[in-house]
């Protein structure tokens, strides 16, 4: 597909052009909350998986049963990772992008770090004595591991990773998804946004007892409560099924870019979210993997980017929390590369010096949340280190070389930057690789760029 991406209205393009020399509103908000994410999938991670010895000198990747509560949490939290990438594309795209520099952008932006990682979780594989098949090698690499129903290919090399195929999905469609919004009006993409979460609460129970998985392979985890393997892999990991998450994400996005979103503040949507997350816990489980938690995290990161760009400040503006969210994707990818392997080592530490009598038990309460904290840190410094030497300079090699600007193409437009329908144009180049302003700083002075969303509906 080669054709332009985007289909904005001639209205918003003029407007673009008056705000010219404005400086382009960062969602430093949903940074900081995509760090906040990242942190939570380690503490998910460190209590639900083990390595443990196994007869034969070899080590055992396993899952232990965690907190109903902590799972459901869980689960918003993929919502909210696949909600933010739906609302952060549609707020950078461009006029005049096309599909095929739109797709580099973002492999500029992913791959690289994915690419190392995954290497580096074959190595500690075969360092571990459980060397991966080619099957699992391949499928990773290819970022295709998603639409394969089996939990060892899902989770059998860097076991966060599956997130990343559903993810490359979304990148695939997302011109095609663009180009299909951007002429409906607000009541339609309300309508989709509806449509979209009915059928994520819907489609689990209609397809996920129609088929059944010939050869799952050893799970990782039990799929019993989520009615088997194939409704399982249905409702958690296949990406076509996730893309509805993606799609409420970009419709969303448009509303804030047209600044017609309507919805509650921050203090609401965490009222809602609190509700409604004690309702979940009632539901089953092929509801709360997706569905359930739809809605209420998709008005709270609507309410984070409508106080961004209105220029409202709160903790998440904390320079920390920004920095640990623009570090969060190597974090994400590393944090079980460093902990798992690391976690025979410490058992066998602890039990050698006495805390505790074998690799079975765990430490006492003080004794491990210090370890929490050690491996935390260690697993941040990685993160860091990759994304500086990694990931940074990867992204600025790949990426497409932005059209030169003269200065005397950036002079300010007329007085209509407080225009919430006015878009705005950067100054300077930005971090090629911060997903909410990498594909506006390398754009002419012409081109559209993001729409600030109206002080409305906070």
């Amino acid at each position: 597909m080669s054709g332009a991406v985007t289909g904005v209205p001639n209205t918003v393009v003029e407007a673009a052009k008056a705000a010219r020399g404005t400086k382009v509103v960062r969602l430093d908000s949903l940074t900081a909350l995509r760090g906040i994410l990242a942190a939570m999938a380690f503490m998910v991670h460190y209590t639900a998986l083990q390595l443990v010895a196994v007869e034969g000198g070899g080590i055992e990747f396993v899952a232990h049963a965690i907190p109903e509560w902590v799972a459901v949490i869980s689960y918003g939290g993929m919502n909210a990772f696949f909600l933010m990438s739906g609302i952060v594309l549609t707020w950078v795209v461009r006029s005049g992008d096309t599909a095929r520099v739109f797709w580099r952008r973002r492999v500029s932006r992913i791959y690289p770090i994915y690419a190392t990682t995954t290497a580096v979780a074959a190595l500690v594989l075969v360092v571990l004595g459980m060397p991966p098949g080619w099957k699992n090698v391949l499928s990773n690499m290819f970022m295709v591991q998603g639409w394969v129903p089996q939990q060892s290919v899902i989770y059998g090399l860097n076991p966060v990773s599956w997130s990343l195929s559903a993810e490359a999905f979304f990148y695939l469609i997302f011109p095609v998804l663009f180009a299909a919004l951007v002429p409906l009006g607000d009541r339609a993409l309300r309508r989709v946004i509806v449509v979209a979460t009915l059928l994520a609460c819907t489609l689990p129970f209609l397809v996920g007892n129609m088929f059944l998985v010939k050869d799952a392979g050893p799970p990782f985890f039990n799929t019993a409560p989520s009615g088997g393997d194939f409704a399982y892999w249905f409702t958690m990991v296949l990406p076509l099924h996730r893309a509805l998450d993606f799609t409420v994400g970009v419709a969303v996005g448009l509303l804030l870019r047209r600044g017609t979103w309507r919805g509650p503040g921050i203090a609401g949507c965490l009222a809602i979210l609190a509700a409604v997350f004690s309702v979940t816990l009632l539901l089953p489980e092929r509801i709360q993997r997706v569905g359930a938690l739809l809605i209420p995290v998709a008005l709270l990161l609507a309410a984070l980017a409508t106080a961004d760009a209105s220029g409202r400040r709160s903790i998440l503006h904390a320079k920390p929390l920004v920095w640990f969210g623009e570090i969060s994707y190597s974090f994400y990818l590393t944090h079980l590369l460093v902990f798992l392997p690391l976690g025979p080592v410490v058992k066998d530490l602890l039990v050698a010096a006495g805390v505790i009598g074998s690799s079975a038990q765990r430490p006492p309460l003080p004794v491990e949340l210090a370890i929490i904290v050690c491996l935390f840190a260690l697993c941040t410094t990685v993160a860091w280190l990759l994304y500086r030497f990694v990931e940074l300079p990867a992204a600025r090699l790949l990426r497409p070389r932005p059209p030169t600007v003269q200065e005397s193409a950036r002079t300010p437009g007329p007085g209509r930057h407080n225009d919430p329908e006015v878009l705005a144009e950067p100054l300077v180049d930005t971090d090629p690789t911060s997903d909410t302003v990498s594909l506006v700083g390398e754009k002419p002075a012409a081109d559209v760029v993001p729409a600030q969303p109206s002080g409305t509906g906070r």
